[in-house]
C-alpha cells in the first residue's frame, strides 16, 4: 500500500512543517513516511494500543533517521486537542465498534481547518485470478473475525458518510485496488493468517485444522507466478474540520 498511501498523503496537502497524528500507527511505516515529509520543522505523533508495535516503530524510526513521538493510547483518546494539521488512520476504523467516536476524537485533535484522512477496506472485494477457493475462504474468515469483535470489514464505502456525519467539510473519496503479482507481495496474506490465527480461533470462525488448510492454499497462490491477487479495495477519504 506504500505507493497509494504516499499519493493520498500528498493529496491532503502534507508538507514540511506540518504536525501530524497517526492513529493506530502499528509498526510505524506511515508515521515514518510522514516524518520524512514534514522534515525537522514538523512533528509526527504515532498513537497505538500495542506496546510491542510501538517498540518496533521506535526502532524503525531510529533506523530511518527520523523523529516520531510514540504514545500508548486508543483511537478515542487523542493525546492533545487542536494540536495537529493532519490526523490520519489506515485500516483502523474497520476494527472499531464505534468508528464514529474515533472520527470525532480525530477531529478534536486537529486545529480548525485541519485535515482528517482515513484509508480502509471493503473486504468482500479481495479476489484472485484465477479464482482461489482458499483465498475466498480467507476473505470470509477475516470478515467473520472482524465482525465477531464488533468491527465492520466492509466499512470502506461507508467512510464518506461517516466523515460527513462527524461534521467534516469538503469530504473527498478515491478508491484503489492494489494488483499483486510478485510472491513477496502476495505472501503478506499468509502472514495475515499467522497473525490473526489466535483471534480467529478465539472467535470460533474455524477450527485449527481448517486454518492450516487455508494457509497452505493461500501460500500456494502466493508462490504461483501465474496467479494475481487483487487486494481488497481501499477507500481513501479525507475531509476538513470546519474553520
Amino acid at each position: 500500500m506504500a505507493g497509494a498511501t504516499q499519493t493520498f498523503l500528498a493529496d491532503t496537502g502534507l508538507r514540511a512543517g506540518w504536525r501530524c497524528l497517526d492513529v493506530g500507527c502499528g509498526d510505524g511505516q506511515v508515521a515514518i513516511a510522514m516524518a520524512r515529509a514534514v522534515g525537522p520543522d514538523g512533528r509526527v505523533t504515532g498513537l497505538d494500543v500495542d506496546a510491542g508495535a510501538l517498540e518496533i516503530a521506535r526502532g524503525a524510526a531510529e533506523a530511518a533517521g527520523v523523529t516520531v513521538d510514540l504514545v500508548m493510547g486508543d483511537a478515542g483518546s487523542p493525546p492533545v486537542r487542536e494540536a495537529f494539521d493532519l490526523a490520519y488512520a489506515r485500516l483502523v476504523l474497520s476494527h472499531l465498534a464505534d468508528p464514529a467516536a474515533a472520527l470525532v476524537a480525530m477531529q478534536d485533535a486537529v486545529r480548525p481547518g485541519g485535515v482528517i484522512a482515513v484509508e480502509d477496506l471493503d473486504t468482500g472485494t479481495l479476489r484472485a485470478e484465477p479464482p482461489s477457493a482458499a483465498l475466498d475462504r480467507l476473505r470470509d474468515l477475516y470478515a467473520a473475525t472482524v465482525l465477531a469483535n464488533g468491527g465492520d470489514p466492509a466499512i470502506g464505502p461507508r467512510l464518506p458518510a461517516l466523515l460527513g456525519a462527524a461534521g467534516l467539510r469538503d469530504v473527498r473519496e478515491r478508491t484503489v485496488v492494489n494488483r499483486m503479482e510478485a510472491a513477496e507481495d502476495k505472501v503478506f496474506l499468509v502472514e495475515l493468517i499467522d497473525n490473526m490465527r489466535p483471534a480467529m480461533l478465539d472467535a470460533g470462525v474455524a477450527p485449527a485444522a481448517e486454518l492450516d488448510d487455508v494457509r497452505r492454499g493461500v501460500d500456494r497462490v502466493a508462490r504461483d507466478p501465474g496467479a494475481v491477487i487483487h487486494q481488497a479495495r481501499i477507500h481513501q477519504v479525507q475531509g476538513r474540520r470546519p474553520a
